[in-house]
């Protein structure tokens, strides 16, 4: 069973909208109540929840679709309809959010959300508005209406949810230098550990603590020469260092020429991202519980571009203190890193209620605009008070004057979004 996930693609559906009550009050002695329908109740939204409880998106990896509760109708009373419960999906810290586009062949992916903080929210797919009743209609003018607005259906949307951990330090090294085993000496993490190259598949995430101080460490497997080119399991992981705000380099001191293994490792981020290859670093010679002084004498005289220069056996707990109080010095030095401003979601609330074009189309006439698509969708043709309040609205907005000055008579067809109506002389 898999327990490890950064990245899914699934479809959100919000909850549609209960429809408004016709309903005129019935009682004992009054010979004509007036009008009693309550409104529909709106539907849930899908809400994203960043959770620092988790570090894995597999718990979103095994359904296709989902789905929140619709608004209830309306009832006689005024009752309203029950609102649908919004449905709640938690995610890990630093996911990002992408919408899908498919024009033709081409398929586009857009950030549309970046959760950085515990407890941030997203409203992936809003819920449907729910119809006002008749009841909301009566007027001093206007005492009886028999007709109630349709609830709107809720948002649709296809999004693939990618993980970039977010970590203070990130750990990297070629296969078997013994990150694993250093996270889990310095941390609360409980890595697997075994003496041969990629025992690490997935990035561990651990959190040390000294002087009071918290460090979010996140140990990043699979990097080796060629990484960024897809070679061994780096490419799948190079994006969870991007967050990091520095990085502790491992090399093994047993090796005849770690300085190499150094500049490979570099080389490869580079490739991947030319400000991650500038990001601070500290190198870390570890396994020196298995050389002698002289070797030792020889690795101290290698220079680096670094921030710091540790040696250490992670196996015997030599010299760890050390490191941990490295990463303490240089951390607070290295500013907040800016993350991916996500794109603004525009909806019908952001735009002017007045804002439409009317456009003719061969035998039709297009009304575009968001309150004017919206007006229609919870408009019930079906029923001749509704189609009339319909009329006046869009008289009042304008929309009825500029369809008769484009040449609309009575019986064109009109069209806003999905829905399709007659033009009517008022």
């Amino acid at each position: 069973m898999r327990n490890f996930a950064d990245e899914t693609k699934f479809e959100v559906k919000a909850g549609d909208g209960g429809n408004g009550a016709i309903s005129l009050r019935h009682e004992k002695y009054v010979n004509k109540g007036g009008p009693d329908g309550g409104d529909g109740g709106d539907g849930g939204n899908v809400v994203l929840m960043a959770d620092h409880n988790l570090n894995t998106l597999v718990d979103l990896t095994r359904r296709k679709v989902y789905q929140a509760d619709s608004g209830k109708a309306g009832a006689k009373q005024k009752s309203a309809g029950k609102s649908g419960e919004d449905l709640i999906l938690k995610v890990p810290i630093g996911t990002q959010v992408f919408e899908i586009n498919e024009t033709g062949d081409k398929v586009q992916e857009f950030l549309i959300a970046d959760l950085t903080r515990d407890g941030e929210k997203f409203i992936l797919a809003k819920g449907g508005e729910g119809g006002y009743g008749n009841a909301h209609f009566a007027r001093a003018s206007f005492q009886t209406p028999r007709f109630a607005e349709l609830g709107t259906p809720g948002e649709e949307r296809e999004v693939v949810l990618k993980l970039k951990i977010v970590a203070d330090v990130g750990l990297i090294g070629l296969p078997n230098v013994g990150k694993s085993t250093l996270l889990s000496v310095i941390s609360n993490a409980r890595p697997k550990i075994a003496d041969y190259e990629f025992t690490t598949l997935v990035p561990n995430l651990g959190i040390a603590r000294y002087k009071d101080k918290s460090i979010v460490i996140a140990d990043i497997p699979g990097l080796i020469e060629g990484a960024s080119e897809g070679k061994g399991l780096g490419i799948k992981f190079l994006r969870h260092i991007e967050r990091t705000k520095m990085l502790v380099h491992l090399l093994d001191a047993t090796k005849p020429n770690p300085k190499q293994a150094f500049t490979a490792i570099n080389k490869e981020l580079k490739a991947y991202s030319p400000e991650l290859a500038k990001r601070p670093q500290i190198v870390v010679f570890n396994k020196i519980d298995a050389i002698d002084a002289t070797k030792l004498a020889q690795l101290k005289k290698l220079k680096f571009n670094v921030a710091a220069t540790i040696f250490i056996s992670a196996v015997a707990h030599t010299y760890v203190e050390d490191l941990l109080r490295a990463i303490l010095k240089y951390l607070p030095k290295i500013t907040r890193l800016d993350r991916e401003a996500p794109l603004k979601i525009f909806t019908v609330n952001d735009l002017s209620r007045l804002r439409f074009e009317v456009v003719k189309h061969g035998n039709y006439y297009l009304v575009k605009g968001p309150a004017q698509e919206k007006l229609a969708i919870k408009t019930d043709f079906t029923n001749e008070q509704a189609a009339g309040r319909f009329w006046k609205v869009l008289k009042r907005m304008g929309v009825w004057g500029t369809l008769k000055k484009a040449g609309a008579t009575r019986g064109d067809i009109i069209k806003l979004g999905s829905i399709s109506t007659e033009f009517e002389d008022i």
